[in-house]
């Protein structure tokens, strides 16, 4: 009986861990405000972006969610920078500190968790962003 309840658990543990996943796809970020890749490490920059979706008519809605970040990665590949973002349903905002050795590459996502037999880790969900900000 204990065997059965806690297949039971664990199954829907799976579905409705699926549920959020599923309500993700097809979101992109769009950077509102310009990330200078050449900024010097330890500079605190200010980026703001949206999420948005298309709806099952194709029209652009406002994606809202928690643990929402903008990660810079280092150009040096050294430890990336994270902030977690300030906002509402579609429009967010954080303050970022440029990582030692500068920005390499720019990511929005979520942040996720996954458990298994092995224990629990971090399974962030990134967003594709439709302006990528380029090296001058």
């Amino acid at each position: 009986m204990r065997a059965a309840l806690a297949c039971l658990g664990v199954a829907f543990v799976a579905l409705v861990a699926a549920f959020p996943a599923a309500g993700k796809e097809g979101v992109k970020a769009t950077l509102t405000t310009p990330v200078p890749l050449a900024s010097p490490a330890g500079t605190a920059l200010h980026v703001s972006w949206t999420l948005t979706y298309r709806d099952e008519d194709g029209r652009l809605r406002p994606f809202g969610g928690e643990g929402i970040f903008v990660r810079l990665l280092s150009a040096s590949g050294g430890p990336s920078t994270t902030a977690f973002a300030r906002g509402t349903t579609g429009g967010y905002a954080a303050t970022v500190r440029v990582p030692e050795g500068g920005i390499r590459a720019i990511q929005i996502g979520i942040e996720g968790w996954s458990s298994g037999p092995n224990g629990t880790r971090r399974a962030d969900e990134l967003f594709p962003i439709t302006n990528v900000p380029k090296r001058r």
